[in-house]
């Protein structure tokens, strides 16, 4: 059987201590046996979504909301980078250039190179 003080121990938000012990004694056996198997699931979903502690229900909240019978998504997401637009930097304006078989030309500047690759990529859209 499982024990507040135990639950209450690994629950990473340490909120209204005496009303989320009221809140376990309302719970049935079975409940709280549950409640104390999930919360790891819990703790490792809030760390997969980088989830700040202000942001995590309190500990009452989390009980008689039933939470732990949440269902979770506990596959790890992949970090999409925001793509970088060819234009924003030299690198990427020399290999979106490269890719399109244009060079920049001796004393030509990137703006000109720049301007350059776009009216080429304007005048292959008409």
């Amino acid at each position: 059987m499982a024990e507040f003080i135990d639950w209450y121990q690994l629950y990473p938000r340490k909120m209204a201590r005496k009303d989320a012990e009221k809140a376990w004694k309302q719970l049935s056996a079975q409940d709280q046996d549950i409640a104390m198997e999930a919360l790891p699931n819990h703790i490792k979903y809030w760390q997969l979504n980088n989830t700040e502690k202000e942001f995590m229900p309190y500990p009452a909240s989390y009980l008689r909301g039933y939470r732990f019978e949440d269902e979770l998504d506990l596959t790890v997401k992949e970090i999409k980078k925001p793509q970088i637009p060819w234009y924003s930097t030299d690198e990427l304006t020399i290999a979106k250039g490269r890719e399109l078989g244009l060079n920049p030309s001796a004393g030509e500047s990137y703006a000109q190179f720049r301007q350059r690759i776009h009216a080429f990529i304007n005048k292959q859209a008409a």
